[in-house]
């Protein structure tokens, strides 16, 4: 018993052992969770954007390394609000931080690789094993520099409409995505400001206080292009009295819960008062979803609602935010859908000029795709030769005949294995680059690179570009990735030189880039005397002062672009002694869409197949040169082969230049 009795109080004396030792293993735990947390703690990071980049959002961050000295990558990364995930492209910078020390650079991303801006931008510390040392994330950081579509309420009730910015949430419009900017409007401000507005919304004011003056400025802005909402209400016969052009009277107004309310998507309209409208005309078209009834006038267009959007944010306000949202962009898109473009100019009112450039990028090194078969044809013939008799004599000389039929396969994966081994050693045995850099004269040095790379391999590449670039970015952003590891494409910063490359998930695959660079400017200029005598007729000379022979070269203007052979540096010519390749006769209704969309797929594979290159390169400079001037000038865009390497790197580069004058 007494045996017994020591064994038990050995038993539990090791039994309060094990439950001590797993206390102790746990609070180790719980330290070693309190260390790395505080570890994840001992950084400190800000974000600031600053102003007047025209080209690219500058980021400035600032770490301040509170713990151990440190080493590895700041990446920034773009949440994409409208898709719920990452941009495609990482920003990395290379970055030692000592102890206690505190280090202040830019992040440059380019505007156009961007399509919204309401996301976030997040901040990770990548310590050089890749774990995340320290993350923080900035909303709507970008907005601040985004191009914006202004908003200018006049309105007793302005606090009660302020909901209509869409909480800083973007509208897509004409193919891009614009933040809604408020301005705060009186009778005093309304028509000195109207020219910088896009929408303007009465409501829950009397217009019949306004001055004729003040309501002719209106109506002309309105005509001009200007996207006119008027909310009406309990008070409709005030606010529509001064603006009896619109052609919309109020037969009377409903109580809260008197008229009859159908469904609705985005809010609850049963307990405002509804005003019956009366359309003098019968030109408006009713929505259903918010009873707004539009129609366009003049270059312009009018929204006119039975109900007072001041009171629906007050009967609304606990509802959800996505459905205020969905509300707000439904009014703007059923009003804007009726009025002609005003945030697009160029010589296409309906189109976006990335999707453009990414399309017509495409095209760049199908006139150098041609395999050189050398050392594959050799190997070949080789095989044929060594594979019959050469092979049977050697085996018979070792009097080893009986292994004809195993040495047969063996020589063949041979002769695989080889000709794979050529295909890539000889043909791609480095990074593919075809950049075109477009510059325009007048711009003091200042350019743009476009250029579509790609890799034989599907491992992650990175090239370095030359001296003189301030930004890259990818062309586009039709890649969306979901986590912070998974990008496709990748800017790095190393000092004061910049590194692009992709993550590819195949061999061969593409990446589209854009890259800004400032250097000396191209001496000399493109002189022109065109006199204008309608559409699809250029007559008169025009003169390559630059130095640099053009091959081809292009004269744009409005919706015409012709395209002409042969421009020699110091050359003066008349156009219609020049050889026309292409004119607005393609089957579209403007000359960009037509050359991007017909002519290049036709050169591709027609008689002028050889130069689809340079044709591809002048395309991007097309683009680019009439994305931004105004359809009344008149544009001369040349282009030349072996420009200057945009590459300072191991990699096959062929390089084109397009410069531009604008008259």
């Amino acid at each position: 018993m007494e045996s017994k009795g020591k064994q038990c109080r050995i038993t539990k004396r090791f039994f309060k052992l094990f439950i001590m030792g797993m206390l102790l293993c746990v609070m180790g735990v719980g330290k070693a969770g309190m260390r790395a947390s505080a570890k994840e703690q001992s950084f400190a990071i800000d974000a600031k954007l600053l102003p007047g980049n025209q080209s690219a959002y500058e980021v400035q961050l600032q770490i301040e390394n509170k713990g151990q000295d440190w080493e590895g990558e700041v990446r920034l990364r773009i949440t994409e609000d409208y898709y719920g995930g990452l941009n495609d492209c990482a920003y990395d910078t290379k970055l030692s931080l000592p102890q206690g020390s505190t280090k202040q650079f830019v992040v440059r991303v380019p505007k156009d690789s961007i399509e919204r801006t309401d996301g976030i931008v997040q901040v990770n510390l990548l310590s050089e094993n890749g774990d995340v040392a320290a993350r923080q994330e900035f909303g709507r950081l970008l907005q601040a520099e985004a191009d914006a579509l202004i908003l200018g309420i006049l309105s007793d009730e302005y606090t009660s409409l302020t909901y209509l910015d869409m909480g800083g949430s973007e509208f897509y419009y004409y193919g891009e995505s614009y933040p809604i900017k408020l301005e705060e409007l009186n009778q005093d401000s309304l028509a000195d400001s109207l020219d910088g507005l896009d929408f303007l919304v009465i409501d829950s004011y009397h217009t019949d206080t306004l001055p004729d003056k003040a309501v002719d400025a209106i109506r002309q802005w309105r005509d001009d292009g200007g996207m006119l909402i008027i909310g009406t209400g309990e008070h409709a016969e005030a606010v529509l009295g001064g603006l009896d052009d619109l052609g919309m009277q109020c037969v009377r107004v409903y109580e809260p819960g008197e008229g009859i309310y159908d469904d609705r998507d985005y809010v609850e309209l049963s307990q405002v008062h509804m005003a019956e409208l009366m359309d003098v005309g019968g030109v408006y078209e009713k929505a259903y979803d918010t009873s707004i009834q539009t129609c366009s006038q003049g270059s312009g267009a009018v929204g006119i609602l039975p109900y007072s959007l001041a009171e629906v944010a007050k009967v609304n306000a606990a509802g959800d935010y996505e459905q205020q949202k969905s509300y707000v962009e439904s009014i703007l898109q059923r009003v804007s859908s009726c009025a002609a473009a005003r945030h697009t100019t160029g010589t296409s009112s309906n189109y976006n000029s990335m999707n453009y450039l990414t399309g017509v990028s495409s095209y760049l090194g199908n006139g150098n795709n041609r395999l050189k078969f050398g050392w594959l044809k050799l190997i070949v013939i080789l095989y044929v030769i060594f594979i019959g008799p050469i092979l049977y004599l050697i085996l018979r000389v070792v009097k080893k005949r009986d292994y004809y039929w195993l040495a047969v396969p063996a020589t063949t994966l041979v002769g695989i294995l080889l000709v794979y081994w050529a295909g890539r050693g000889f043909e791609v045995v480095s990074t593919n680059v075809y950049s075109v850099t477009v510059e325009k004269l007048s711009d003091k040095g200042k350019a743009r690179t476009y250029l579509r790379c790609y890799d034989a391999g599907h491992k992650e590449w990175t090239l370095r570009l030359a001296e003189g670039y301030a930004y890259a970015g990818p062309l586009d952003d039709s890649n969306y990735r979901s986590d912070d590891d998974n990008y496709f494409y990748r800017i790095r910063q190393e000092g004061d030189r910049l590194f692009f490359g992709m993550n590819p998930s195949v061999g061969f695959e593409d990446g589209y880039f854009q890259a800004g660079i400032v250097k000396e400017p191209v001496s000399g200029g493109i002189s022109s005397n065109l006199p204008y005598i309608g559409r699809q007729s250029f007559v008169g000379t025009v003169t390559n002062d630059t130095g640099l022979d053009f091959e081809y070269f292009a004269v744009c203007r409005g919706e015409d672009v012709y395209v002409y052979k042969n421009l020699p540096a110091g050359a003066q010519v008349k156009l219609e002694d020049v050889e026309i390749v292409y004119r607005n006769d393609a089957g579209y209704y403007d000359g960009v869409t037509g050359y991007c969309y017909s002519f290049l797929q036709e050169v591709q594979f027609g008689d002028l197949s050889k130069d689809i290159d340079i044709l591809s390169a002048l395309g991007i400079g097309i683009v680019s040169a009439c994305a931004d001037q105004e359809p009344d000038k008149t544009v001369i865009i040349g282009v030349t082969e072996d420009w200057g390497k945009a590459v300072d790197d191991k990699c096959s580069e062929v390089s084109y230049g397009c410069v531009y004058a604008v008259q």
